[in-house]
């Protein structure tokens, strides 16, 4: 067995570790039901309950780090709902963004121990389809989660679109621009995870034709002190960045990177996708707006597709994702916590055995 995979699992939270406010008692999620041709239709997404389970299914979760508070509250909502449902998880974790091999030889110990179903948020869109294909070819669903997996034969996808993410903040941009020009400093994440990937693609085309422009672009893992790296050498490199724009880490690397610079009245900062650090700098104004992809939300999906798929079940749609919405410092108070995030006691859970 994989060295990697046995230290994984060594590292298992038992049931008391979920916040005392856990198994949350919604019976839906408000979605969007996405069609092969794109098309997209407005659905409430029921859950299924835990009478509908014929056994405990044991799902192998597959994320490509636990190195901040995004993937914290993907644990959370896939955990929550695992103690919901009274299945069983395990979770392993590849420790980053270029870690694709360990990440692989994950997977391929999952499928090997027999696990019912794979939830995986994919390092790489690409480069886990072979094992997609094995998972599923040996009777196993793979769910596509948060990242983006290309291979056709994957179970489904319980994600938000970076692409409409991304565009939703570069909409947003030419709207703070009052058509006048603008220049942007751009921190997306890592070239050829599919996630950043199609993040790119969807900034670049809400911005074509408009005042905004984009200086620079640096990409790499989204680790915090890589993206401060990125950002700080940016702010010293172009002094007529107007704005600081970038995945959730960078966004937060970029409050401080501006911050530090001793630029907080001349760059603004902006994400395409949210986490609490970023989420409290839009409430202290050091950060300007995000849209929220749901993160948690997301998390109780996935769990719910693998298990409707398990159950003989036929899926409303094979990709679905919440309804994302732009978070202000005006309407954040109105926005669920835990739909978002994971709440702050809970503590990162790896193994869970029939909800327990």
């Amino acid at each position: 067995m994989n060295q990697t995979f046995v230290k994984a699992a060594l590292f298992g939270v038992a049931l008391s570790t979920l916040p005392a406010h856990a198994q949350d008692q919604r019976t839906s999620i408000p979605v969007a039901l996405v069609a092969e041709d794109g098309t997209t239709t407005e659905a409430d997404w029921p859950l299924i309950s835990k009478d509908e389970m014929t056994k405990p299914w044991n799902i192998c979760v597959l994320f490509p780090h636990l190195k901040d508070s995004y993937w914290v509250a993907a644990n959370y909502g896939i955990a929550d709902e695992i103690v919901r449902t009274a299945t069983s998880m395990t979770l392993y974790d590849a420790g980053g963004y270029n870690n694709l091999s360990t990440q692989l030889s994950q997977m391929d110990n999952c499928i090997a121990q027999g696990f019912d179903a794979i939830i995986l948020g994919a390092i790489s869109a690409d480069g886990v389809g072979a094992l997609v294909k094995k998972a599923t070819d040996a009777g196993i669903p793979v769910i596509d989660f948060v990242n983006g997996v290309n291979e056709p034969s994957v179970s489904g996808h319980a994600l938000v679109s970076f692409y409409d993410l991304a565009f939703t903040t570069g909409k947003y941009l030419i709207e703070q621009s009052g058509g006048e020009p603008l220049k942007v400093g751009f921190f997306p994440g890592p070239q050829g995870a599919g996630w950043s990937d199609d993040a790119v693609r969807g900034f670049n085309d809400a911005i074509a034709g408009s005042p905004v422009e984009v200086l620079v672009t640096r990409r790499g893992d989204t680790g915090l002190n890589v993206q401060l790296d990125f950002i700080s050498n940016a702010l010293l490199t172009y002094d007529d960045i107007d704005w600081v724009v970038g995945v959730d880490i960078a966004a937060e690397a970029g409050a401080i990177a501006v911050r530090n610079a001793g630029l907080i009245d001349q760059v603004s900062v902006a994400a395409f996708d949210i986490i609490p650090p970023v989420y409290e700098d839009i409430k202290a104004g050091a950060t300007k707006a995000s849209p929220t992809d749901y993160t948690a939300l997301q998390g109780r999906l996935a769990v719910d597709m693998a298990l409707r798929l398990l159950e003989g079940q036929t899926l409303a749609a094979k990709r679905a994702g919440p309804r994302p919405i732009m978070v202000t410092q005006e309407n954040l108070d109105t926005i669920e916590y835990t739909d978002m995030f994971a709440p702050k006691d809970f503590s990162v859970t790896f193994n869970l055995t029939e909800g327990k």
